[in-house]
């Protein structure tokens, strides 16, 4: 606007010097041809005069001194041309058909402009009668005063650079002061409420504008809360979310999809823009992204890291049109080691109970059928009996609590201040009485120690520990139980000199129903439960637990348990 303005009034300023140089022009030669007949005639006035006093060859001689540009002419009363300064008198025709000479002889004197047969241009004629009837004619070309005129002409171009210099100054001084107030108001825009100094006609136009301008401010604000808060929850979210435009380029990542598909922590934005293979080239999510860009669903899982991921992609629709793909992607690792465990747990729950169970029918049968006679032989089955129901009542209540367990994980029950050096040796005098029948030497070293946690799965966790101690330790072994403590955290250990855990299976006695060696195990009546239960009791109090083992040597387990539990 503001060039635009400038050039508009240069223009103006150019059309309207180049007028007043043409009318300068103009009335400069009306002027000279003016002061050039007014010069004619005064000449002829005063030629006339001195006709009367000198005789006619003095006369010629008058005529013949006169500048050059006047053409002199003398003619009588019948027109034949005595004197010509342009040309020789008796070859030329008579002029007595000449408008001015006929004008001159009626009336005195006469003028006319028109175009000589002579001298073939333009002039003007004035014509003056003298006393005895003769006509004095004298003659100027308009060529010859359009030259004189044409001597003005530096001095008008002179006059028009001057002008048009003025005029580039005053229309760059024009367009600021124009525009001023508008530039103003433009800077007023972005504060509401500012009056802006501006033209009367522009205050309705810029109030306009400052409303849009603030509700535009407005709706950029909204529009900046929502992306903030969409962003805020992309990035919070634990699914990867990926949008890929129609031309297979990311559009947005977040930080998950990120570290699940790329396996490592890189800033979204320097997958912004490029092709999203960048991200990951495995076929699935390659066939997904196809599929949803052509403008179908499609879902697929594929393995990396180690890890089970779960992709589902589906078109973008906009207008009707696909304009993209948005793939979700969840990491499904843990849910299909649940699901795992819970065919695993499901399976081994059937053998383990199908064991007792088929021993006790298998004797009950016996019995049923007559074929145990003597009394020696009722005891004896009878005892198997007691045994397997005793062993399988175990195994349902190792079940039960290990489920109680898993739930208060789930579900955390409130805590309270537990003792656990009085727990640790409340768990030694009752194992007492086991530990003597199985000739190993129990030994507990204690310190002060309160924690926040639940007293019976503490308990718990402790008996075990020690339980499985004393059940895979040879005659004459030993137990050691240690109470520890420093500023974060309190530690349990449990040591033993017993048989040992193989390094194959140190990773895998914490699952449920795993034994080390079955046939042991079934000899001491174990379930197979006891450090599972341990590893979900540490669970739910926030803690860790180690191991160390050696085939012959022995075991430590320790466990770490915060203090305060966040």
């Amino acid at each position: 606007m503001k060039k635009r303005i400038y050039w508009v009034l240069l223009l103006l300023s150019a059309v309207g010097v180049l007028c007043a140089s043409a009318l300068t022009l103009a009335v400069t030669s009306q002027r000279s041809m003016r002061q050039a007949e007014q010069y004619i005639n005064d000449l002829a006035q005063s030629i006339s005069q001195s006709y009367d006093y000198v005789d006619e060859a003095s006369y010629e001689k008058i005529l013949q001194g006169l500048p050059d540009i006047v053409r002199v002419t003398f003619i009588t009363s019948d027109g034949t041309v005595l004197y010509d300064s342009n040309a020789e008198a008796s070859k030329m025709e008579n002029h007595l058909d000449r408008p001015e000479i006929q004008q001159a002889i009626h009336d005195g004197f006469g003028e006319d402009i028109r175009n000589s047969s002579t001298t073939d241009s333009s002039s003007y004629y004035y014509a003056l009668r003298l006393s005895d009837g003769n006509v004095l004619r004298l003659a100027q070309q308009y060529s010859s005063i359009r030259s004189m005129m044409l001597t003005s002409v530096p001095g008008i171009v002179v006059v028009m650079v001057i002008l048009f210099g003025m005029a580039l100054l005053l229309s760059h001084w024009l367009t600021k002061w124009m525009m001023k107030p508008v530039e103003r108001a433009v800077r007023a825009l972005d504060q509401a409420g500012v009056n802006a100094d501006s033209y009367a006609e522009l205050k309705p136009f810029f109030s306009h504008i400052q409303a849009q301008d603030q509700e535009i401010h407005t709706q950029k604000e909204i529009l900046e809360q929502e992306r903030e808060i969409l962003g805020i929850i992309t990035n919070n979210m634990r699914e990867g979310l990926l949008l890929v435009s129609k031309d297979k380029n990311v559009v947005s990542v977040n930080p998950s999809a990120i570290h699940m598909l790329a396996g490592r922590v890189v800033d979204p934005s320097e997958f912004i823009g490029k092709n999203y293979l960048i991200v990951n080239r495995t076929q699935e999510l390659h066939d997904c992204v196809t599929t949803a860009l052509s403008g179908a669903s499609l879902n697929d899982d594929f393995t990396m890291h180690g890890r089970v991921y779960h992709i589902y992609a589906s078109p973008m629709l906009r207008l009707g049109e696909v304009d993209g793909a948005v793939v979700i992607v969840l990491d499904e690792t843990q849910q299909r080691m649940a699901e795992r465990s819970r065919q695993e747990f499901s399976a081994n729950v059937s053998h383990e109970l199908k064991t007792p169970l088929t021993s006790i029918s298998g004797y009950a049968e016996m019995m049923e059928n007559g074929m145990v006679a003597s009394m020696d032989d009722i005891r004896k089955f009878s005892g198997s009996i007691h045994k397997e129901s005793l062993r399988l009542i175990a195994l349902i209540d190792d079940i039960i609590r290990l489920s109680r367990i898993e739930e208060e994980v789930k579900e955390p029950q409130s805590l309270e201040p537990v003792e656990l050096d009085d727990l640790c040796e409340a768990v030694m005098e009752s194992l007492e009485p086991v530990a003597k029948k199985a000739e190993v030497s129990l030994h507990l070293e204690t310190c002060p120690a309160v924690l926040l946690g639940e007293d019976g799965m503490l308990s718990e966790l402790v008996y075990n520990l020690c339980e499985n101690a004393i059940k895979y330790n040879h005659p004459n072994g030993n137990v050691w139980l240690s109470l520890s403590q420093d500023e974060k955290e309190i530690t349990i250990k449990v040591k033993d000199d017993g048989i040992g855990i193989p390094e194959e299976s140190r990773l895998r006695v914490f699952e449920r129903f795993y034994r080390v060696d079955k046939s042991h195990s079934k000899q001491i009546g174990g379930t197979g439960l006891g450090l599972s239960i341990v590893k979900h009791v540490v669970e739910y109090h926030h803690g860790r637990v180690e191991l160390d083992s050696g085939l012959g040597v022995g075991t430590e387990i320790r466990v770490f348990l915060p203090k305060v539990i966040e």
